[in-house]
């Protein structure tokens, strides 16, 4: 599957806008405030990821899923996020293949209209977990290269990657481009 003009067109946005926030350097208050109290209730659950960690994104196909799953509570130093794939209900990937705290493995984006991402790298592969506010959201996948290929999985909406909870366990985490 080629990469799809949305996804250019949220790719490029997210690029182009990824420091509009307040300030350019940190969270917004209501996000540096945010309690999982306050949003627990937003996060829905997925079988990929255990029942105390909160569930950032999932992704369902007729034979595979995918999900983000983290652990209540993140830090620079503490705490994980872990990106896990399964088919036909058996695990076949996670990233990272230990749970470790994010920085510098991850790097979430969110752009001033609301859209959100978080992307990593692994052996050349390039994945970007995508959370319009307006649309549904996806995954990307793109292969090592220039010109290497991008296959793109449709996921459902409303997903958390723009709630404020989320955001503030990015910033904990060191994983938010406020540039």
């Amino acid at each position: 599957m080629s990469i799809t003009h949305r996804t250019l067109s949220f790719l490029s946005l997210a690029c182009v806008v990824s420091g509009a926030l307040a300030d350019g350097d940190a969270p917004v208050a209501s996000t540096a405030g945010a309690t999982l109290a306050q949003y627990r209730d937003m996060y829905s659950r997925s079988p990929l990821c255990g029942g105390d960690e909160l569930t950032l994104l999932r992704c369902e196909t007729k034979h595979k899923a995918f999900a983000l799953c983290a652990s209540p509570s993140v830090t620079r130093t503490t705490g994980y996020l872990q990106y896990r794939a399964a088919d036909a209900g058996k695990p076949v990937f996670a990233y990272p293949a230990t749970r470790k705290p994010p920085a510098g493995l991850f790097e979430y984006v969110s752009a001033a209209n609301g859209d959100a991402s978080i992307g990593f790298t692994n052996a050349g592969y390039r994945y970007l977990l995508a959370d319009p506010l307006r649309d549904r959201s996806f995954i990307t996948v793109t292969a090592p290269g220039a010109h290497g290929k991008a296959t793109t999985i449709a996921c459902g909406p409303n997903q958390t990657l723009q709630v404020n909870y989320t955001m503030r366990l990015m910033d904990d985490a060191g994983v938010w481009n406020h540039d």
